[in-house]
């Protein structure tokens, strides 16, 4: 594994810079918010694929708990847009060669793909033994999921998601 990668949060948060809307917003159950907002998860699902080596089940943990069968239609669905939608081919084009860009110039700092929920559990599973094992990135992707449920926008980015220059 390189030292210098792409993570599932930094896709996510390209995104919704792009777009103009939050995590939150992209990863919200259902279809609430119209079409354009399952297209924007579609995009970071279909991304990652492209980007990363995380599975979909570890996708769908990571977009609030789907499903592993949920994250394969998404990224097919994603494939299907990218054949038919010209302004969805370009945007997830832009973005896809802007994170290419990044990695290879090494202006990504290290970062690992952190599940909060299953730190949580092995943290409750042996509290004694765990809590001095938690790394700053997992109690900072933990809280980061805290305040996305308690209010559905986190007041500062994940320091995963950093971006050196």
């Amino acid at each position: 594994m390189s030292e210098r990668h792409v993570t599932f949060d930094m896709i996510v948060q390209a995104v919704g810079a792009v777009a103009g809307v939050t995590r939150h917003e992209i990863m919200v159950a259902g279809r609430a918010g119209a079409d354009e907002r399952v297209h924007l998860r579609y995009a970071c699902w279909w991304l990652a694929s492209k980007m990363t080596s995380l599975g979909p089940s570890t996708i769908g943990r990571m977009s609030g708990g789907r499903d592993h069968t949920m994250v394969i239609h998404g990224q097919r669905r994603a494939e299907e847009l990218r054949a038919s939608s010209e302004t969805f081919r370009l945007s997830t084009d832009a973005l896809l060669g802007t994170l290419q860009a990044l990695e290879r110039a090494g202006l990504l700092r290290f970062a690992v793909s952190i599940d909060p929920l299953a730190t949580a559990r092995r943290m409750l599973a042996a509290p004694e033994r765990e809590a001095v094992r938690v790394s700053t990135y997992e109690i900072v992707a933990m809280s980061r999921l805290i305040v996305e449920q308690a209010d559905g926008d986190p007041s500062e980015p994940s320091t995963e998601e950093t971006v050196h220059v």
